[in-house]
This record gives structure tokens, C-alpha cells and sequence, in this order.
């Protein structure tokens, strides 16, 4: 049926003649889809009713790649059994990513014009889903699900899509993710054993921080003749986990929500041990950040090790691709998030967007909710985790016993490090405490400004740096301008003025 249409919806779309033309085609060509399906199983049983119309839902999401692979293959799935059994279709479609996803549902939702129409549902994240229910355009799910069903999901899953009291639900968990740390063995092996360190300085910040510079200080020696030229360890994603995920694991919860009202706490005691933890090493060219993530930079050998998210495993290189072309077959090897030394409660950052429906009627939102609790049931939810490297998120299906059947099941083989990746964060739910802050006003601004203060802080004092030493000033003089508690208290005071900002605005 689209293909029929396609002729036409290029052309009225490339001359702009009628907005959100394509979208409503792909509507109707879900309906007449499922009519056709639904047809068809009348006719088999020898029924000529025609009284029942499916109901068809639109979800936005922002899988790619082997992600968005399984999760279609699961959306057919369920379209081909229960839907045609309950006469629902499921559109699944592809928004970039989870920024650009978010856009177009502002968008939509405040009717901008060449706006696509309001989506069934879609993935965001609590920030996010909190604005739309700020807006009166989330629906209540806790109505679609017995305490019994609720029974079933992980607790804190559950926990992050209420934004009230009065136990409504506003995001469907479909499924998580929290934070690893991941390693170039290959590499690794060949430094560990000529330097005489082991793994178990990769359970602690302040570990990490001494291996990325054992192997800065190994890898300038390879030449003596070229001064400071050591190699980059360690690299990490979402730094803004690091500061946030950091406090509480240091006792210091940096937004402290309550009734959406939010308290910033920035500990200066605290703050001082990120920076040298993370600012120092940095600017000292221990840990580095090149492409867009640290996957990158791995597949580069930029990097030997790198935290990310759990469902980063995917991406993680099978070989390493230097800069003059020459490739070579590595090994990877997963553990735990790191701690700081000293700390009693091990936490890990709780992550990955789940699923809101948007208000609509109840014939609506009841099949949107019914395909949610098909998705995240064990069968399909663990398979969905096998391929994408997510965690489930009911406690069934968040179990080791879970994840070996399904793999043992599995026609597809699954990568030793997403394996790896399973293990560890299943072990993690069990042993860690996984937080996420709970959602406010201006949420997201107020994580945007921790995600970049630091870091951009210390790649401006990294350039001077540079600068310096191209002057010929050696690398210890040069970040010794820098790594002083005035610089650390001027940016701490710019800190907490721009997160004021943010949430104030």
C-alpha cells in the first residue's frame, strides 16, 4: 500500500502542499494492514462480521542498529499473534535519536506547523516525560495494570515514571541500563604484565586513576626521545553520571527532589574529589575523549578502557584500527562500575528511556499498554536484552537462570562482551543500589549544565596546556598552572551559578 502511494507522498511533501501527509498514510496503511489481517481470520472461520475496527498505534523510538533490528522483528511478532487476536496493529518507527525524538514530540504536541500528529507512544526519558505530563498529555498507566502485574517489574523500574504520590504511572519500563567498565584485554594484558599491576585497581576511582597513569608513564618510556608523549588509558560517556551517580556514591545526593520541587546540593568536599579524580587526570593526559563516543575511541585504540552504557556492549570493537590503517583482532572483558575507595554502599547510575502513552481514549491507550506488557514480558523482554545489550525490567526476566535459557534458546549467537555485559549488570542489580534523580522543572537543562561543566573546563585548560608545551614548557609545568585550588574553586562557584540558572530559568 505505501509503495502505491509513494509516488504521491513524494511529491506533495516535496512541494509542501500538505503537512504530516506521510504520517497519516502510514496510519491508515497500518489500519487497512490489520483490517486485511483481521479479514482474513473472520473469513477462515466462516464469519462475515464487520462490526470490529483494530486499533491501530503509532510508537516513536530511537533503536538503531541491532537494537532497532529485534525490536521490529518483536513488533511483527506481536502484530502476527496477539495483536491480530485482539485487533491491534503496532507502527514502530525510527526518529533518530533520543534527542531528536524528543524534539518531535514537543513539536507535536504543541502543534508547531510541519509537525508529524501526536504519536500513540514513545520512548523518553524522565525529564522529558515529566514536561509532557506537565502539559496534561500523559496518560495514566497504573489503571491498565493489576498490583499483581506491578508486582512483577523491578521496583525502582517502576518507581522512575511516578511523578506524584497518588501512585499514578506515567512511563512504561521497557527496558534498562546502567553503567560498566570496559576493557581492551588485549592491551591491557601486555601493560598489566610489564608494569606488574591486576584488575583489581579497576574497582575504584581512584584506582583507575593510577592505572591511567602507570600507562601513560609505560607508553611515554617506549620513547625516550620524544618527551611526554604518553598514551591516553581511560575514557567515559554520559559524563554527567559521573557527577551525579559520583556524589551519591560519595553520600551527597545533587538533586534532592521532593513534590517536583528540587534542592541542589553541591558538597564542596565532594566536588573536590571528582575533580581530582577526573579534571586532573584529564588535563595530565590520562583519560582522553575523541569521537562521539567512547566506543569510538576504543575501535581507534585510542582508548584501553572506557565506561559506558550496559547496552554499549553492542558497539564494542572486535578489532582496533590504528591511524595508519593496520588493524588488529583485540579481546573484551566487562566489570562492574567503579566506586570510590571507602564507600559502603556500591551504586550505579539507573538508565535507558522507557515508553509513554500519550492521552488519547481508552480503546487507545489499553492496546498502546497491552503491547508494553506483551514487550516487557520475560520471553520477548530477555530477548530484546540478548540483542541489544539492555537489561529486562521485570524480575523474572532480570535473572541469570532467564538470560542462560533464552541464550541457549537463541538461534542468533551472542557476543562473548554482550554476554559478559548481561552477567555483570544482572549481578549489579542484585549487588549494587541503582539511582536515577527523580524528575523536575528545567530537569533536563540542569543535567545538561553537569554534563558539560566540567568537561568543558577541562578540555579549555587542556588546550592551554598544550599550547604551553608547544612553547616548550614540559607537561608537569604546564598542568601545574592549572591543577591549583584556585582554578578548582572558581570553576566550582560557576558550577553551582549555571545549575541555579538552569533550574530557575
Amino acid at each position: 500500500i505505501e509503495k502505491i502511494f509513494a509516488p504521491a507522498i513524494i511529491e506533495l511533501t516535496s512541494k509542501n502542499r500538505i503537512r504530516g501527509f506521510t504520517m497519516k498514510i502510514r496510519k491508515i496503511t497500518a489500519v487497512l494492514l490489520s483490517s486485511l489481517v483481521v479479514t482474513l481470520g473472520l473469513t477462515s472461520c466462516g464469519s462475515t462480521s464487520k462490526s470490529e475496527t483494530p486499533t491501530s498505534v503509532i510508537v516513536w523510538h530511537y533503536y538503531n542498529g541491532a537494537q532497532q533490528q529485534i525490536f521490529d522483528e518483536l513488533v511483527q511478532e506481536f502484530n502476527e499473534t496477539v495483536g491480530a487476536e485482539q485487533k491491534i496493529v503496532v507502527d514502530s518507527q525510527n526518529q533518530g535519536t533520543i534527542s531528536e525524538l524528543t524534539d518531535k514530540v514537543l513539536k507535536a504536541i504543541h502543534g508547531e506547523i510541519g509537525a508529524d500528529e501526536v504519536p500513540d507512544v514513545f520512548a523518553a526519558y524522565a525529564d522529558t516525560a515529566y514536561e509532557i505530563d506537565q502539559l496534561d498529555m500523559a496518560a495514566d498507566l497504573s489503571s491498565y495494570l493489576s498490583q499483581e502485574e506491578m508486582d512483577q517489574y523491578v521496583a525502582s523500574y517502576l518507581e522512575e515514571g511516578r511523578f506524584s504520590d497518588d501512585g499514578d504511572l506515567k512511563i512504561f519500563p521497557v527496558a534498562k541500563s546502567t553503567e560498566l567498565l570496559m576493557l581492551n584485554n588485549t592491551a591491557w594484558q601486555e601493560f598489566s604484565s610489564a608494569v606488574g599491576i591486576d584488575t583489581t585497581l579497576l574497582s575504584t576511582w581512584e584506582g583507575i586513576a593510577r592505572a591511567s597513569e602507570e600507562y601513560y608513564k609505560w607508553t611515554d618510556a617506549q620513547t625516550p626521545d620524544v618527551p611526554d608523549d604518553g598514551k591516553v588509558f581511560f575514557g567515559r560517556d554520559a559524563f554527567a553520571n559521573y557527577i551525579i551517580i559520583g556524589s551519591k556514591q560519595l553520600g551527597t545526593e545533587l538533586f534532592q527532589v521532593s513534590g517536583g520541587k528540587v534542592n541542589l546540593q553541591v558538597n564542596a568536599e565532594v566536588m573536590r574529589k571528582l575533580w581530582d579524580n577526573f579534571y586532573v587526570p584529564y588535563i595530565n593526559g590520562y583519560y582522553g575523549a575523541y569521537g562521539r563516543f567512547r566506543s569510538d575511541d576504543m575501535k581507534t585504540g585510542d582508548l584501553v578502557a572506557m565506561v559506558c552504557a550496559s547496552s554499549g556492549a553492542t558497539y564494542f570493537p572486535t578489532e582496533v584500527t590504528s591511524s595508519d590503517g593496520t588493524s588488529y583482532p583485540i579481546e573484551g572483558s566487562v566489570y562492574p562500575l567503579p566506586n570510590f575507595e571507602g564507600t559502603d554502599n556500591a551504586m550505579a547510575v539507573q538508565q535507558g528511556a522507557g515508553m509513554v502513552v500519550t492521552k488519547s481514549d481508552e480503546a487507545r491507550e489499553k492496546a498502546a499498554v497491552t503491547f508494553l506488557k506483551w514487550f516487557t514480558a520475560p520471553e520477548q523482554n530477555v530477548r530484546f536484552a540478548m540483542s541489544s545489550g539492555y537489561l529486562p525490567v521485570t524480575y523474572e526476566g532480570n535473572s541469570q537462570s532467564a538470560i542462560d535459557q533464552a541464550i541457549s534458546d537463541s538461534e542468533q549467537p551472542v557476543s562473548d562482551i554482550v554476554r559478559s555485559s548481561l552477567d555483570i549488570g544482572v549481578s549489579m542489580t542484585q549487588n549494587y543500589t541503582f539511582y536515577t534523580s527523580k524528575a523536575f522543572k528545567n530537569g533536563f537543562d540542569a543535567r545538561n549544565t553537569v554534563e558539560h561543566s566540567m568537561m568543558d573546563q577541562a578540555n579549555a585548560d587542556l588546550e592551554q596546556i598544550r599550547n604551553l608545551m608547544s612553547q616548550g614548557t614540559s607537561r608537569a609545568d604546564a598542568v601545574a598552572q592549572y591543577n591549583t585550588d584556585e582554578n578548582f574553586q572558581n570553576w566550582l562557584n560557576s558550577f553551582e551559578t549555571a545549575i541555579n540558572q538552569a533550574i530557575n530559568k
